[in-house]
């Protein structure tokens, strides 16, 4: 089993810098970090594959064919494989970029798809599922959906402590976790523990159990970035992420404040 390391992502916005991390853990798959001072822009031109955005914090203009559009709030955007894009940060901000290889074979799932780009999700209205491994407590969301850009799903969860994940494995979808920057939590890789702070970022060991455990009056908020490897990988989500057909918030007292 690979050494767990947990890489912390620059979150000093004030600085326009692009930071490459955890490469060469996943085949085709490179994070990137961006930090983008207000009134500075970066221009993000094709290369054969998707730059898949998760704007993590401040206010920024995505433009791209022909059109702006300005967010303000979490946000996943892609836009479409064969279109330049640039990111103008109207306030300081920080974004996470996962840069997404397509292979020769994918083009026929894209077809299949039909995915409306640029793909556009509001984290606030991202679909809130359950799964077997998470509390009644925890909201779990699906930020990009299977089905939308090859061999690729994206999602969060979410709770506030005491809470957990119950340890579990998936030797058919490789993964990445990145913490959102107010997380501060246990994650577990076979039964060890491994304290994961805000802005970081870790490959879950292929195959490896994996849970997570959160105290009490802590925020657990973390991303799961799944790459699926096989035909089995779908059937994993489509059967674990069941759609709540709610959307949830936390109470006061839940997080602690009563």
């Amino acid at each position: 089993m690979e050494e767990l390391k947990l890489y912390s992502l620059e979150a000093n916005t004030s600085v326009t810098a692009s930071q490459p991390i955890c490469e060469n853990y996943i085949k085709g798959a490179t994070p990137i970090n961006h930090t983008i001072k207000a009134g500075d822009r970066i221009t993000f031109a094709p290369c054969g594959a998707y730059h898949i955005m998760v704007l993590v914090e401040g206010k920024v203009t995505f433009t791209t064919g022909g059109q702006d559009y300005v967010w303000n709030e979490r946000v996943t955007f892609v836009p479409a494989l064969d279109q330049e894009m640039t990111v103008q940060a109207e306030t300081n901000a920080q974004l996470l970029e996962i840069r997404w290889q397509m292979l020769e074979s994918d083009y026929a799932l894209i077809d299949e798809y039909k995915t409306v780009f640029p793909y556009q999700m509001s984290y606030a209205l991202s679909k809130q599922y359950r799964d077997r491994n998470k509390s009644d407590k925890t909201i779990s969301r699906v930020m990009l959906e299977q089905r939308n850009i090859p061999r690729f799903a994206m999602g969060s969860v979410e709770s506030y402590g005491p809470d957990f994940v119950k340890s579990h494995d998936h030797p058919m979808l490789d993964q990445f976790f990145v913490s959102f920057p107010e997380n501060d939590m246990f994650l577990l890789i076979d039964y060890e523990p491994y304290r994961m702070m805000g802005n970081e970022i870790c490959h879950i060991p292929l195959g490896a159990n994996h849970g997570v455990d959160v105290t009490e009056k802590k925020h657990l908020h973390y991303m799961w970035i799944d790459f699926l490897i096989d035909d089995t990988s779908m059937t994993r989500l489509d059967t674990s992420h069941i759609a709540t057909g709610v959307m949830r918030d936390f109470t006061d007292e839940q997080k602690g404040l009563k």
